[in-house]
């Protein structure tokens, strides 16, 4: 087989040609600096392997390349597949100390990944090819999924093989979400009619004839089983060939193809044949050491048998160790052990691959396999290599504690721990209805307190993961009720209860609860509960208006978690206190503590929290008018929650995604974000519900349904003055519903919304935006010049461009009612300069429309739709500096330790500038500066 270009190579890869010369097609493309990614995905058997070998082969010399297959045990081991696929190809993108601990901080494993990867790419177009993909490890699964899309502008070309499963995972999730995203999907079935006759030549040396095709129509197509059966029909001579043409005189399968692999290995010895049972045990490659250990006997020993399965093409070499040339022969040698064989080969595996210094995982792999997990050292190794998994593989921790629980009697002592674990393991990993079914189970299997209380916690973090908050309550409320309960759990209830009340519509127990967590967890040292309690305290007086109270209630909870360091800085108290200081105007400060916390929890490794540091920051630039890069952070966010399959936190992203899709003037894309958002809701979940239903309204009114918007919210005003959070969420929240209210001829709820801006104007009369924001409502209701007029005074010393441009533009149309028609254009064209400022199109056209109705002619500045951005002048400040860095051959981590900011922001401004710019990759960008180099910067704010 060539290897000295990109042509197409001959080979009898039969009934693939179409296959193959797409994915070389592929492969030529990337020395032209176009990226991308392929799943080559077919039944075993199907030709995969052959398939993407000859794409590696014919890549050769012209493209880096790096070869790997995943194997079977890979699952059991993080980062396995993802080392071997590396480190076996020479590329030195992968260095000793990345692995050293695999799952402290994938997310920083793939930002160097990228970078280095990056580099190689530039200097030569690089080739990836992972065979039998659907076996890989959770953690490479996870960082595959953060790195194709990362790499997406870069001379990488990655072929994925895998088989389809119905059974889902991290792994076979991770390669649907990359076709989601883009990546080319390569069917491989069952070869059709014409291949199969043309196998059937090639193999036999004749034309089939009719007894021939019928008898191979009985392998479906199978390529592996159909070579199996030709190659028995030809080597027994049961076929012959007459004038070219191939038959049979029988049109039974011969006996020995319906045990294809019997047949395959019939001429072994008995002792060569024991070796393969235990190979095939491993689940994976095995080194000599590794069987030599399972079979009792020295490496030395077993060196000819080796040879002689080398020798017949069983068994290959990878270097360091053995892999079955054919993972179907594997599978087909373990299928074939007897029950007590297997059981007795796997307790004697978890020995082996303990004594070779094998990682825990693997080790309680074996353990489960072996039925062997109920006696304490058992226990201990199964716990350790669960804790290993958990934070970045909670699908495989999962499935192995479930395994473990299988194997374990109803009444035996760790049960109920287990099971809690589960539980939470199961909700991380997105598993909810399998997480409750559980859980539930349990609860009724006659449990002592604590440990009934251990598990009904566990349930209630699950629930509260997924978003679901009334089951949450329900839990903690059955287990506080237990008066001897001890002390800890009680503390760690009470704190996750806190949170869950916080959207209640009393949400005084909420703070109650959470001032009762903090003093217990205070008192026995329950540091984690102590720090929730208070961060729960601080979300609940915001709720209230209290926010003098919220601010000291979150940095008291900051302060705890700084000084008292390790994993209570997990719990990330600066993400609520941040949002209360933009609440209060601070916008400063709270983009310090945003800043600085998302810094920290990409050092910690707490990918649960990054949506939310997206979110509050892109709620904070909303308010500061900045909507390009509040678009920014919500798409992060939304990415998010997209690779960690939370859900829940995606819900006020879509909800503040569609509000700037309003403000931007793209109807459209605003109803597409509500509409998910509020499926979701629909389906229980409980996070956000307020600003979901607050978004729809707006979306409604735009689309000229005033009553259909104030029909939804209805509900929620009903809770005021309980609850204020829409109304400190957003100051301009107070006048827009004025405004919907009175187009719906809903005089009440106008008055309802007034009341509730008096009232945090009235707890909070230091912050000018609440003020401004009563004043501005009030005015709107009343039609009352002096008030709109004190609204925009006050709104003048705010930091909110937005809400001061709708204060002035109310004011205006009053005053042009009014008769005073020169303060009016004056007021409504500094609305729309700061309108067009921030990007906010919609409003922008109003007012315009509003200028000419007032008699102005004159040509206005103008904005560009939302969705048709480009050139230089479109990139804003922001994206022009990660551009310029980018073209200077900086790699996106390295932009964002430059700029302060994280690598998943920078990847956004990068994509949002590309598309501006009109380039598919960092050379064109490149290109593009260098010719613009010279010209003055005009970029957009």
């Amino acid at each position: 087989m060539g290897r000295g270009g990109l042509e197409m190579v001959q080979i009898p890869l039969v009934g693939r040609d179409s296959a193959l010369a797409e994915l070389t097609g592929a492969a030529r493309a990337v020395l032209g600096g176009t990226g991308g990614c392929y799943v080559v995905e077919g039944q075993a058997g199907t030709g995969k392997s052959r398939l993407v070998g000859c794409v590696a082969d014919a890549a050769a010399g012209r493209l880096s390349t790096a070869f790997g297959r995943a194997a079977h045990l890979d699952r059991a081991a993080p980062l396995r597949t993802l080392r071997t696929l590396l480190r076996a190809n020479g590329m030195p993108v992968l260095e000793e100390a990345d692995t050293d601990d695999p799952l402290a901080n994938p997310a920083r494993l793939v930002d160097k990944l990228g970078e280095r990867i990056t580099r190689c790419a530039h200097a030569r177009p690089l080739l990836v090819v992972l065979d039998d993909a659907h076996w890989a490890d959770e953690v490479t699964a996870h960082i595959l999924r953060a790195l194709v899309p990362a790499l997406a502008d870069a001379p990488v070309l990655w072929v994925l093989a895998r088989r389809p499963s119905p059974s889902r995972g991290r792994t076979q999730d991770t390669i649907d979400r990359l076709i989601d995203d883009g990546a080319r999907r390569v069917r491989l079935g069952p070869l059709d009619h014409d291949a199969v006759a043309g196998l059937c030549a090639h193999v036999l040396g004749g034309t089939p004839d009719r007894r021939v095709l019928a008898m191979v129509e009985r392998t479906g197509g199978n390529p592996f089983l159909l070579r199996e059966l030709l190659s028995t029909l030809h080597q027994t001579g049961a076929a012959r060939v007459a004038d070219g043409v191939a038959t049979v005189e029988s049109d039974e399968v011969p006996a020995g193809f319906l045990s294809a692999v019997e047949r395959r290995l019939g001429g072994l010895s008995e002792r060569t044949r024991w070796l393969l049972d235990a190979g095939a045990v491993f689940g994976r490659a095995f080194t000599v050491h590794e069987v030599a250990g399972l079979l009792g006997q020295a490496a030395v020993d077993i060196m000819p048998l080796i040879s002689e399965l080398v020798d017949d093409g069983v068994l290959v070499t990878d270097g360091t160790g053995l892999a079955f040339r054919q993972d179907l022969v594997r599978e087909a040698l373990y299928t074939a052990l007897p029950g007590p064989v297997r059981l007795a080969l796997h307790r004697e595996a978890a020995k082996v691959v303990h004594g070779e210094g094998r990682s825990s995982v693997e080790v309680a792999e074996h353990l489960v396999r072996s039925g062997r997990c109920g006696d304490a050292q058992a226990l201990g190794v199964l716990g350790n290599a669960v804790r290993q998994l958990s934070p970045t593989a909670p699908h495989t921790a999962a499935d192995l504690i479930l395994r473990m629980l299988d194997l374990m009697g109803e009444h035996d002592e760790p049960r109920p721990r287990l099971v809690a674990n589960a539980v939470r393991l199961l909700a991380s990993a997105g598993r909810f209805e399998h997480a409750r079914e559980l859980g539930e189970k349990s609860l009724h299997a006659g449990l002592g307190v604590d440990d009934e209380a251990t598990l009904l916690l566990g349930l209630a973090e699950a629930m509260y993961v997924a978003g679901h908050t009334a089951p949450v309550v329900d839990y903690t409320a059955r287990a506080l009720a237990r008066t001897e309960l001890a002390g800890p759990v009680r503390a760690q209830l009470m704190a996750i209860r806190a949170y869950a009340l916080l959207d209640a519509p009393d949400v005084a127990e909420a703070e109650r609860t959470g001032r009762d967590a903090a003093a217990l967890a205070e008192t026995i040292g329950v540091n984690a509960a102590w720090v929730c309690g208070n961060a729960a305290r601080g979300v609940a007086t915001r709720i209230q208006g209290r926010l003098s109270e919220a601010v000291a209630h979150g940095e008291r909870a900051v302060a705890l978690a700084d000084s008292i360091g390790g994993v209570v800085r997990h719990q990330h108290p600066q993400l609520w206190l941040g949002r209360t200081l933009t609440a209060v105007d601070r916008f400063a400060d709270a983009d310090a503590a945003f800043t600085m916390g998302q810094r920290e929890a990409d050092q910690l490794g707490t990918a649960w929290s990054q949506p939310l540091w997206h979110l509050h920051q892109a709620e904070l630039m909303l308010a500061w008018g900045r909507l390009t890069e509040a678009l920014t952070h919500a798409e992060a966010g939304l990415a998010q929650t997209e690779r960690l399959s939370t859900p829940a936190r995606g819900v006020p992203l879509r909800a503040l995604l569609a509000r700037i899709a309003l403000l931007r003037d793209d109807l459209d894309a605003a109803r597409a974000h509500v509409d998910r958002a509020e499926a979701l809701v629909a389906d229980g979940i409980g996070t956000a519900v307020e600003e979901v239903v607050w978004t729809g309204a707006l979306v409604r009114d735009a689309a000229g349904n005033p009553t259909e918007a104030v029909a939804g919210l209805t509900g929620v005003l009903a809770t005021v003055p309980d609850r204020l959070h829409l109304f400190t969420h957003d100051t301009g929240v107070g006048a827009q519903l004025v405004h919907i209210a009175r187009r719906a001829g809903a005089q009440d709820l106008a008055e309802v919304a007034v009341a509730a801006t008096r009232l945090l104007a009235e707890r909070n009369s230091d912050v000018p935006s609440l003020v401004a924001a009563a004043l501005h409502a009030k005015g709107v209701l009343h039609n009352d010049i002096g008030l709109l007029r004190s609204a925009v005074r006050t709104y003048r010393s705010s930091p909110r461009p937005l809400a001061r441009a709708a204060a002035m533009a109310d004011t205006a149309l009053a005053e042009d009612a009014a008769g005073r028609a020169g303060d009016a254009v004056d007021l409504m064209e500094e609305a729309l300069g700061t309108w067009l400022d921030c990007g906010a199109t919609r409003d922008a056209a109003k007012a315009k429309k509003a200028l000419r109705r007032m008699g102005v002619r004159r040509k206005f500045r103008r904005e560009t739709p939302a969705g048709r951005a480009g050139g230089w002048a479109s990139l804003t400040q922001s994206e022009l500096r990660v551009v310029r860095l980018v073209a200077e051959g900086l790699t996106n981590r390295e932009v964002a330790s430059r700029l302060f900011l994280s690598p998943h922001t920078v990847d956004s401004h990068l994509r949002h500038s590309f598309s501006k710019l009109g380039v598919n990759s960092r050379v064109e960008l490149t290109r593009k500066v260098v010719v613009r180099d010279r010209e003055p910067d005009e970029v957009a704010t």
